[in-house]
C-alpha cells in the first residue's frame, strides 16, 4: 500500500482520501445507527429485568450492552446531616482530594432513592404470601433469607426453591414481574436500613436534592479477527 501511494500523484493522492473520508463518515453514521439500536433494545430488556448488562449473539460475533451508573453527591454537607454522622463514618471514605469513596450498599440505597426503583407498599414476606405460586413456610424462610435483589440469581433461587429447578430441555417460567417487586422491596430494605424511620418520606425528598445519578449505556462487539 506504501509502495503504491508513493506512485500516486498528489492529485490522486488527494482524490483518494476524499474518497475515503466520504466512506468514513457514511460507514460511521451506519455504525452509529446500529449500535443505537443494539442499546435501546439492550436497554427495553435490562428495564424488564433490573440488570445493567445483557449480551446479543449473532453469527458473526456477539455484542455486549452496559448500563452504568455514576453517583455524584451534590451537597455533601447536607447529605452527611440528612443521613446521620454515624452511618456517614462507616459507609463514606474521604480522601485528601476531598473525593468519596461509598459502601456498595450505601451507593445502591442512594441510587435507588434517586431512580425511585423501591416501594414500602408490601414487606418481602407479604409479597411472598401473595404470590400466585404461593411459598410453603419452609419455602418462605428459605425464600427470605436467599433473595437479594438481583434479577439472574433470584430467579435461579426462585425457580430452585418453588419448583424444584429446570430439567433438561426445559426452559426456566418467566417471574419478571415478581422479580421487579422482589428488586423494590429489597431496595426498600436498604433505604429503611440506612434511614431513621421518622420523617423517612421527607427524608428521601431531601436526599433526592442532594445527589445526582447519570447513567451511561456502552456497547462492546466481540468478534475473531480476520488474520
Amino acid at each position: 500500500m506504501i509502495v503504491e501511494a508513493k506512485n500516486m500523484k498528489t492529485e490522486e493522492l488527494i482524490g483518494a482520501l476524499v474518497e475515503l473520508d466520504k466512506q468514513g463518515k457514511e460507514n460511521r453514521a451506519l455504525t452509529n445507527a446500529y449500535k443505537a439500536e443494539l442499546q435501546a433494545r439492550g436497554i427495553s430488556i435490562m428495564d424488564d429485568h433490573n440488570v445493567k448488562y445483557v449480551k446479543f449473539y449473532g453469527d458473526a460475533g456477539s455484542a455486549s450492552i452496559t448500563d452504568s451508573m455514576s453517583l455524584d453527591i451534590l451537597n455533601p454537607d447536607k447529605l452527611k446531616k440528612l443521613i446521620g454522622e454515624g452511618v456517614w463514618k462507616t459507609k463514606v471514605k474521604e480522601n485528601t482530594e476531598t473525593k468519596y469513596k461509598y459502601d456498595g450498599k450505601f451507593e445502591k440505597m442512594l441510587k435507588a432513592i434517586f431512580t425511585g426503583d423501591y416501594t414500602f407498599e408490601v414487606t418481602l414476606e407479604e409479597f411472598l404470601d401473595q404470590m400466585p405460586l404461593k411459598p410453603d413456610d419452609k419455602q418462605k424462610k428459605l425464600l427470605l433469607k436467599k433473595l437479594k435483589g438481583d434479577f439472574e440469581k433470584d430467579k435461579d433461587t426462585l425457580t430452585s426453591v418453588l419448583l424444584g429447578g429446570v430439567k433438561d430441555g426445559e426452559s426456566a417460567p418467566d417471574f419478571d414481574v415478581e422479580l421487579w417487586y422482589i428488586y423494590r422491596i429489597k431496595n426498600a430494605e436498604l433505604i429503611r436500613a440506612f434511614l431513621p424511620e421518622e420523617l423517612i418520606d421527607n427524608t428521601i425528598n431531601e436526599i433526592r436534592k442532594c445527589i445526582l445519578v447519570e447513567t451511561k449505556t456502552s456497547i462492546t462487539l466481540d468478534y475473531k479477527e480476520e488474520e
